[in-house]
């Protein structure tokens, strides 16, 4: 960081603080405008940063200062980081004529207070950064040198990465739930975010390029009243209930109140339908979740509408299980067929068995009023068998943003790819893009993942955490048995959790019965959220792949690679799995490592 200049760290406190005492009065509640519509609620939090620009056909430049809430201080403006001008902060260039000068970043100390500054230029110096007087009316202490200013370095080629100062340091820290990251949203991150309401996107993105903080924080500016036209309900849908509590935060301090719902999609399909609470179901019949079957449920309901009013979706289910007016490829509908006839003869039954959900909310959204959205976001899109995708369909009444990595698919069951996905929504145009920066996980843990999936090897453009340890596998002892191996990870678990004493710890194996059963006689205590503790307070939590979705750890023992789900030639399941660990990660096993691992180990020694 550049040598700081104590008066105007000093001054840009003052103004820190002024701000924030004009935020303490305006947090008494929630404020309405002259139409009747709620305003975001006021965030009381330091400053983010300051901007001097240029705006083409402009005489002067202009100066602002960004933060999470705008205000006008003292004839200081204050913009909020929605805010149209905020994009010159984040890295926003813009047309010759019109754009950034200077930048200035602050770093927050603590109780709200600016513990330091760094000065960026954009362009080549043209005088003092920004318009603070020279010194305060409180006196500098002579002893505290004043340093001249000195121009900063010249600015990063557009063709270069350019991470946000902090990023590492703010990347280091422990592990917590998800929190706003405005101070340090990349260049990459903030276009996608604020990229046009009205236009579907999809963002492609590889383990650790934060698809994830793209997804939470573009749900919060696009209902965000400092933004034109802010949109009134947006969708944010995720994997898991855990993943939508791992992300309520950001939600919780960014976003409008009441303007964005966080769900996971089995809550979607289950709110409509009203079934009970179940677990995923274990049998993954590939019609039971296709497009076809979305085809003649479609035109079930078609033809039984014209034979008179009041059709149900209970009734529907019923002429279902009887149709021979079947949309399902002549080469699987005998297979079709007899999945049917096992099927619940009655809705009550049906609405008990987790694999039936997609079919009978598809035929709840077709028959009956839903809840729509104005823009719906979803995380870990890949996941998202056809079916599903036709009944979100329904509740979307404008544009998608899906976040995902293609190479990850849990299943064959789900598209094959982006297209395969626009084709089945039916949109002819679709935003595509990359995210390319690695922001969360080490590159030597990313290289050990990336065996597993050829596709996703050295698409990583940078690793801001830089090279990292390599992993450790260890094999447990074959003659204990099962015991033998849940012995290990949680010794690992262990030594993890007194290593990263502030951070977040996960055990991730398909085996979490056999691991659950023997950390539960052996000291462990098992609470919610799957999160087990010890009487000497250490703690890690117990998932599957599936379970992790979406979710990060500062530290990762991942047990028994063999035993996770594969497809054919695809290891997406245990990959995730993996690349859920930012700074350390372990593997044990007792049988055979899969093959791409042995091989790769074989050429990579220290990872062992």
């Amino acid at each position: 960081m550049a040598e700081q200049d104590p008066t105007v760290l000093e001054y840009e406190q003052g103004v820190n603080d002024t701000y924030l005492e004009n935020l303490k009065r305006r947090s008494g509640g929630y404020q309405i405008d002259d139409d009747v519509r709620w305003i975001p609620r006021i965030t009381v939090g330091p400053l983010i940063g300051r901007v001097r620009m240029r705006y083409d056909g402009e005489e002067a430049d202009d100066e602002f200062y960004v933060a999470e809430t705008g205000a006008d201080v003292d004839g200081i403006e204050v913009i909020s980081w929605a805010a149209p001008a905020a994009a010159a902060f984040y890295g926003h260039r813009f047309a010759d004529g019109s754009g950034p000068k200077v930048r200035r970043r602050f770093t927050k100390g603590g109780r709200d207070t600016l513990a330091a500054y760094e000065d960026e230029w954009i362009i080549a110096p043209d005088g003092p950064e920004f318009s603070t007087p020279a010194r305060l009316a409180v006196a500098v202490p002579e002893a505290v040198p004043v340093p001249a200013a000195e121009p900063e370095a010249a600015p990063v080629p557009a063709s270069e990465p350019a991470v946000v100062p902090g990023t590492e340091q703010e990347l280091r820290k422990p592990r917590t739930s998800l929190k706003a990251l405005l101070r340090t949203l990349q260049p990459e991150q903030y276009d996608l975010v604020a990229a046009s309401p009205t236009a579907s996107l999809t963002i492609q993105g590889y383990a650790g390029t934060g698809k994830t903080v793209v997804a939470t924080h573009r749900a919060a500016w696009l209902t965000h009243t400092d933004r034109p036209e802010p949109l009134g309900q947006v969708a944010l849908i995720g994997p898991t209930e855990t993943w939508g509590r791992h992300i309520h935060p950001v939600v919780d301090e960014l976003a409008a109140p009441g303007t964005v719902t966080i769900t996971s999609l089995p809550e979607v399909m289950r709110a409509i339908i009203g079934a009970p609470e179940r677990h995923a179901s274990s049998d993954d019949f590939i019609d039971a979740y296709s497009a076809p079957l979305g085809t003649t449920l479609r035109r079930l309901v078609a033809k039984h509408r014209k034979t008179g009013p009041g059709l149900t979706p209970e009734r529907a289910y019923e002429v279902f299980l009887r149709t021979n007016d079947l949309s399902i490829p002549a080469a699987r509908r005998a297979d079709f067929r007899e999945w049917r006839n096992g099927l619940p003869t009655t809705y009550a039954d049906a609405l008990g068995e987790r694999q039936l959900w997609p079919l009978l909310a598809y035929l709840a959204v077709l028959l009956t009023p839903q809840r729509t959205y104005d823009h719906i976001i979803i995380d870990e899109a890949q996941d998202l068998r056809p079916l599903e995708w036709l009944i979100l369909a329904q509740l979307n009444s404008g544009a998608w943003t899906l976040v995902g990595d293609t190479h990850q698919r849990r299943t064959s069951h789900t598209p094959s790819g982006w297209k395969a996905i626009r084709k089945l929504l039916g949109l002819d145009t679709w935003d595509e893009e990359v995210l390319l920066g690695g922001y969360r996980t080490t590159r030597a843990i990313i290289d050990f993942a990336a065996c597993l999936l050829e596709g996703s090897a050295g698409h990583r453009a940078y690793d801001v955490l830089g090279e990292g340890d390599a992993p450790t596998v260890l094999r447990a002892d074959a003659a204990e048995g099962p015991d033998g191996l849940a012995e290990l990870a949680l010794q690992q678990a262990d030594r993890l959790s007194a290593d990263h004493p502030k951070g977040k710890v996960a055990v991730i194996t398909p085996l979490v019965d056999v691991i659950g059963a023997y950390a539960a006689t052996h000291g462990w205590t098992e609470g919610e959220d799957h999160y087990w503790t010890d009487r000497n307070g250490r703690r890690f939590t117990l998932l599957t792949s599936e379970e992790a979705r979406g979710l990060e750890f500062d530290a990762v023992v991942v047990a028994e690679p063999s035993a996770f789900k594969a497809l054919p030639g695809d290891n997406g399941p245990l990959y995730t799995a993996l690349t859920r660990a930012n700074l350390e990660l372990v593997v044990v096993h007792q049988r055979v490592l899969p093959p791409a691992m042995v091989w790769y180990l074989g050429r990579h020694p220290a990872a062992r």
